[in-house]
């Protein structure tokens, strides 16, 4: 039997983001999330899972998005807010910044959460951005035990994202991976004035909870004995 994860991420951005993951979950192909440890939802969103039990969360790394755990300076502005995700990708990087709030927001979330998280991926991909920052994030989800996307035993399939996030495209995907264990990134939730207000992929978010939820993609999964699972920390792999 093939296992699939579809990963939600951007868990904790806003109250609407976190609760339409949550719908994907109860009713939808959704079993993996990963959490924005940095942000102001983070607590509500951690009170939802605890009521959603099938559903595994991990860490989201962030170096684009809100304020930083801890007092870096190469790539936060005057305030402690991370610059922009132009701006990152341009900068020059201390990479020991880098790793202390990387673990700072892996801490972050032990700290809330009580345990620890299921694994590891990254807000616009930085963790494999370049070597230096992929391995820091290979450092760190060794040190935690934590699997780190695109380097686990579940292939990374794209391809589901703005104007091809539909039926079509997903079914599509699953058929073309057939008996492999996949993961696939997904960016679902509801869309509220605070989500339409700091990210341009907003109403979009609605149009993926959608298609996780559809009916055809349900019957789909269940048809070809696909299970639908989520990380674990290697010890317990």
């Amino acid at each position: 039997m093939a296992k699939l994860i579809i990963n939600a991420d951007d868990f904790g951005y806003t109250r609407a983001n976190t609760e339409g993951i949550i719908e994907g979950c109860r009713h939808g192909i959704i079993r993996s999330t990963t959490a924005l440890c940095n942000m102001p939802w983070l607590e509500y969103g951690r009170d939802l899972a605890e009521g959603c039990p099938e559903l595994g969360v991990g860490v989201h790394l962030t170096l684009t998005l809100g304020k930083a755990l801890t007092g870096v300076k190469s790539f936060t502005d005057g305030e402690g807010n991370f610059l922009s995700k132009k701006e990152i990708y341009a900068a020059a990087l201390d990479m020991r910044e880098v790793y202390e709030e990387w673990k700072a927001q892996i801490e972050r979330y032990i700290e809330v959460f009580g345990h620890m998280p299921t694994h590891l991926d990254s807000h616009h991909s930085v963790h494999d951005f370049n070597e230096k920052q992929k391995e820091v994030a290979l450092t760190l989800a060794d040190e935690y035990g934590l699997y780190l996307r695109r380097y686990s035993p579940y292939a990374y399939v794209s391809g589901f994202f703005g104007p091809a996030a539909t039926k079509e495209t997903l079914l599509g995907l699953l058929r073309e991976n057939e008996g492999r264990d996949i993961e696939i990134m997904v960016h679902p939730g509801y869309c509220d004035l605070e989500l339409y207000r700091q990210s341009s992929y907003n109403v979009s978010r609605l149009q993926e909870l959608d298609v996780l939820c559809s009916r055809e993609v349900l019957d789909y999964v269940k048809k070809t004995d696909i299970e639908l699972t989520h990380y674990v920390p290697k010890e317990r792999a």
